[in-house]
């Protein structure tokens, strides 16, 4: 009992001593929040690929990239590694393989019409695919915000995903999308589906898409230029992505100029030809018959968006080859003269893959960035890597393969410099640390959905 006295009196007089004593318990505790967040644990060691790490830089080979939990600590050769850094490591033999930082798809929709089997389905198939981000283009922010929470907690195998909430003219919530993107609400009045006018209070409008968990804003469509204007100012003030159509009608592309990223490359097309268009629809496309993007207007507009340094989201996957809708021919070669102008591309695809196939849809555009847009397929593998994150702000914590970043990487059999098809050759997936060998994922076609 004297000893156990002297203790505590000493514990009294010494709380640093107490505190050195507590130690294990705060390291128990941290381990037991890590496994409550789902984060990987433990150092690895994945030796021996060529490294591509999403900018221009030349390809390295025979490199080991060392994890620690969810973070890059090293990269480096691997006849550099020390016994310090190996001990108590688990190596990973790559050797012969190609690892690039893990992709983004840019633009899709899993919430438009929200139906969970379907999007925890396309969402296994991206990150065994290879992709391990998505930016997700609107929808029900609720469905979003619990699918987005169970990929970061790897609760479901998914890419991490960041999503918009969506900011549009009164009239545009008409739009059946709308009503089934907000059952049980009313389109245009709920934070996600917000419907803006000349009253709004525009550092309200944004306070409100950033409450609802959303990494950007969205503008859509039926807004006058001055207020697309207006809300992209308030929305950088604040440091949220911004982004929008290029045209959003009645405002015109230059009105969108600023943005974070703009979508859908023809829309510069169908403004030269239809300048007087006023509200939001596919409907009554004019002829592009002899449009080219040496076309004076389309120059104009791209001198415009270089000097902005607005990102485009191309979404070459809307565009095809027939119909009465700009073609991919057009649509590629506008592309190729904005990347040539210093615009950053990013790889989006705005387009259900058909649900026989085993691969992501992200893989066909960037297939068309190369084929259509002349993009190298380096060039293609930095528009689903560095300037996607860029676009959605998150550049320091991926895109690039780099010390500190997170460990999100993928690791392809064939070499994708050589033939951008390739990235169809997956082995294995990285996520934060979290593995997903392809050899694991047992493919099923993906349930009937409609949007």
């Amino acid at each position: 009992m004297k000893y156990a006295a002297l203790a505590l009196a000493i514990a009294a007089l010494f709380p640093a001593a107490h505190a050195a004593e507590e130690k294990p318990k705060a390291n128990t505790e941290q381990q037991r929040l890590d496994k409550l967040n789902g984060k990987a644990l433990g150092r690895v060691i994945y030796r021996g690929a060529t490294l591509i790490d999403g900018t221009a830089a030349a390809p390295r080979a025979e490199m080991a990239v060392i994890v620690k939990d969810d973070r890059i600590e090293a990269i480096l050769p691997v006849a550099q590694l020390s016994a310090q850094q190996t001990e108590g490591a688990r190596m990973v033999d790559v050797s012969g393989q190609f690892v690039l930082p893990g992709l983004i798809d840019s633009h899709v929709h899993y919430a438009t019409n929200p139906d969970r089997p379907y999007a925890e389905a396309e969402l296994k198939r991206n990150i065994y695919g290879g992709v391990t981000g998505v930016r997700d283009m609107a929808g029900d922010a609720r469905e979003l915000a619990g699918l987005s929470r169970d990929a970061l907690l790897s609760r479901i195998p998914a890419p991490d995903i960041f999503y918009a909430s969506l900011v549009a003219g009164p009239s545009f919530f008409k739009d059946p999308r709308t009503v089934v993107a907000a059952l049980g609400t009313q389109p245009g009045s709920v934070p996600w589906l917000y419907a803006a006018d000349e009253h709004t209070k525009l550092p309200l409008a944004v306070a409100q898409a950033r409450g609802t968990g959303a990494t950007g804003m969205k503008i859509y469509a039926n807004l006058p230029g001055t207020l697309v204007r207006g809300l992209i100012a308030e929305a950088r003030a604040q440091q949220f992505p911004v982004w929008t159509h290029m045209q959003v009608y009645p405002a015109s592309p230059y009105d969108s100029l600023g943005a974070t990223a703009v979508s859908h490359v023809c829309m510069i097309a169908r403004y030269v030809r239809e300048n007087g268009k006023s509200t939001y629809g596919h409907n009554g496309e004019p002829s592009y018959e002899g449009l080219t993007a040496q076309d004076p207007g389309i120059r104009k507009y791209i001198a415009a968006l270089a000097k902005s340094g607005t990102i485009m989201d191309a979404t070459l996957s809307v565009y095809k080859n027939d119909g009465p809708h700009c073609h991919i021919g057009l649509a590629g070669e506008i592309t190729r003269a904005m990347h040539q102008a210093g615009i950053k591309i990013i790889a989006g695809t705005d387009s259900d893959n058909t649900g026989d196939d085993p691969y992501p849809v992200l893989d066909g555009e960037l297939e068309k960035l190369v084929r259509y847009a002349g993009l190298t397929p380096q060039q293609a593998i930095t528009a689903a890597t560095a300037n996607a994150a860029e676009a959605l702000g998150k550049q320091r914590e991926f895109g690039t393969l780099a010390t500190g970043k997170y460990a999100n990487m993928v690791f392809l059999a064939r070499d994708p410099l050589q033939d951008i098809a390739n990235v169809r050759s997956v082995v294995l997936t990285v996520k934060r640390g979290h593995e997903y060998a392809r050899a694991d994922y047992k493919f099923t076609p993906l349930p009937a959905h409609e949007d």
